[in-house]
């Protein structure tokens, strides 16, 4: 009504030509999913089946999702406050029920950006469909950054490059003649950490005499695991969905082998411990990038306590000491933060901004851990790490912060 009001007051075809030539160009500017009042993220993941502890990434996103719109929304960086809508669909960590929810919500829902993607043979399974679409895939939860849709995805969590960077450098400095046996999920996961890992003892008495492939699928992994016990091997390096992860924990410890187990961030959580015995996790290494957190009780630190009070409001399903959780919990928050940097609401200047991000701090990132990228030369947000080991009750650090920034080959 506004516009035809306008027209009638124009005196020239000139003029209403000029009018209608402008507002269509700013309607062409506009991208889906986003009103004055409200912006649409679509998130899928596997929130059933045998891998559903992996869901907690999206009831992260959406305790800090409910968190801001109940204090009215985010007020973005055009001066509009704007409610998220948040759409989540469950996977069961199938790729192609991935492709299915992504076209869906991208189609029928309409949603402005994806977010918190898990798993990586997921994200690859719709890298060419965002890239034709032209939809941000942003913040993924997967350590395999470089995909098959560069231009449009970025990840959150550090790439497991960098997690074996980490794992070398402890064991050249502790360890020097280590004897490593590897239990690796048998996807450009696993591929992606022992590349890294080879790379990183090259030249040193590291010594890798075994390797045996894992699915998440997989019932059980006891069989590549006697495999790898009876290799003589010293230390055992573990990279596998967190049941099998739980399994081969529990196996190192039970067996009688105990070698120095070294565990991905992937399956190291604390309620995987809780499920094969704490007992049987001690002594064993793993990374970390997130403040530890061991108390539902008010901390003191703003972050952990803004967290916990999200968790309790929104009724999540996972314990508040989940890693996983808590990384959801904080990809919403970063979702949130670039959202906040939006002075025009389109998917192009999303994927911009946070393909620059310029030492952005996150209110669950260790201190000193901040996020950069640069587009064109650097993809990873996060490329720093702290080890810690099991002591039976909580982690403990080890040493200090390691730093890969601007290092990371993949």
């Amino acid at each position: 009504m506004r516009l035809v009001s306008i027209l009638k007051k124009c005196t020239t075809p000139l003029a209403i030509a000029v009018l209608l030539g402008s507002s269509n160009v700013n309607a062409a500017e506009l991208s889906p999913g986003v009103t004055d009042s409200t912006i649409k993220i679509g998130i899928t993941g596997p929130l059933t089946g045998p891998v559903a502890v992996v869901g907690g990434v999206a009831e992260g996103i959406r305790a800090r999702i409910e968190q801001a719109n109940s204090k009215g929304g985010v007020k973005m960086g055009d001066g509009k406050t704007r409610k998220i809508d948040l759409i989540i669909e469950d996977d069961g960590l199938d790729p192609q029920r991935t492709l299915a929810n992504v076209r869906k919500m991208v189609e029928k829902d309409q949603v402005f950006a994806l977010v918190g993607t898990a798993a990586t043979p997921n994200n690859l399974a719709i890298g060419r469909y965002i890239t034709q679409k032209k939809v941000p895939n942003i913040f993924m939860y997967s350590g395999v950054v470089s995909l098959n849709a560069p231009k449009w995805e970025v990840g959150f969590v550090p790439s497991f490059s960098t997690e074996a960077d980490s794992f070398a450098e402890y064991l050249k400095a502790n360890k020097p003649n280590a004897k490593v046996a590897f239990l690796y999920l048998n996807t450009e996961t696993g591929q992606t950490f022992m590349k890294a890992f080879d790379r990183a003892i090259d030249g040193s008495a590291v010594k890798v005499i075994e390797r045996q492939p894992v699915t998440s699928q997989d019932p059980t992994v006891e069989t590549q695991l006697n495999t790898l016990k009876a290799s003589g091997a010293d230390t055992l390096v573990i990279i596998a969905a967190p049941r099998q992860g739980g399994e081969a924990i529990r196996f190192q410890s039970e067996s009688g082998w105990k070698p120095l187990t070294l565990v991905t961030n992937l399956s190291s959580a604390y309620p995987v411990l809780q499920s094969v015995g704490l007992d049987n996790a001690k002594g064993i290494i793993t990374s970390d990038f997130l403040k530890p957190i061991i108390s539902d009780k008010p901390s003191g630190d703003e972050g952990i306590d803004r967290y916990l009070s999200a968790i309790a409001a929104a009724k999540v399903n996972f314990n508040f000491a989940n890693t996983i959780g808590q990384t959801g919990y904080a990809i919403g928050d970063s979702l949130i933060q670039a959202l906040e940097k939006l002075k025009n609401p389109t998917r192009e200047e999303l994927i911009k901004a946070v393909q620059n991000m310029d030492g952005w701090k996150n209110p669950l990132l260790l201190d000193g851990i901040t996020m950069t990228t640069k587009e064109g030369s650097d993809i990873f947000p996060i490329e720093a790490l702290q080890l810690y080991q099991f002591d039976g009750q909580k982690y403990v650090p080890l040493g200090d912060l390691l730093h890969f920034e601007g290092k990371t080959k993949e």
